[in-house]
């Protein structure tokens, strides 16, 4: 199975400085996409396991906190990297709050852009990792009877199976059951396991 690529979005109305960010960032392997027009990005995007925005802030008919609130709006955001021209604190302290990873000032470093991407690219794929995490977690806990997640839930309290038998109303036996067939069932071993797969 061919392993996708991460994908660099560029968005600024100024094609010298997409070509100069192209150029930048092409030897960190990954698809590089450009946009002169911040609507068409927002209207063409589509996430990618591993992906990083760089965005000009200030654009004509839709500006970067648009784009970044038109995405948020979909339920999606990549890392995202902010750039302008000029130093606009309040815009700036306001797309951080929404969410964007970082901001750098024109005219872009080279080194300083290349090491903001890579980071950015870097909290994409933890991103990728807890979704996968958390995903993983829900399907096994879908596998729990409902008494198997009652079991699981006291277990987390530190409760003994003598305990939990006679707060549920059911012999010690049929809870070592109950807590065997869901221990196996989330893969975990220990109460310590189930308890910070349970609470984490």
């Amino acid at each position: 199975m061919a392993v996708e690529r991460p994908v660099i979005y560029l968005v600024d109305d100024d094609d010298i400085v997409l070509w100069t960010y192209h150029e930048l960032l092409r030897g960190l392997g990954t698809d590089i996409r450009t946009f002169v027009s911040a609507r068409d990005f927002v209207e063409s995007y589509r996430p990618a396991p591993v992906e990083c925005l760089v965005c000009d802030l200030r654009m004509p008919g839709m500006c970067g906190l648009q784009v970044q609130s038109q995405l948020a709006g979909k339920g999606v955001l990549p890392p995202t990297i902010f750039v302008s021209a000029y130093s606009e604190v309040p815009s700036v302290v306001k797309a951080i709050k929404a969410g964007a990873l970082d901001f750098l000032e024109k005219p872009v470093d080279g080194a300083m852009l290349v090491q903001k991407v890579r980071g950015a690219l870097e909290r994409s794929r933890q991103m990728r990792e807890q979704r996968r995490a958390s995903a993983d977690k829900s399907t096994r806990l879908a596998l729990l009877t409902p008494k198997e997640r009652l079991v699981a839930w006291h277990v987390t309290t530190g409760k003994t199976s003598k305990a939990i038998a006679t707060e549920l109303g059911i012999s010690v036996r049929t809870v070592e059951n109950h807590r065997a067939h869901l221990m196996e069932k989330l893969q975990v071993k220990s109460a310590i396991e189930l308890t910070t797969l349970l609470l984490d």
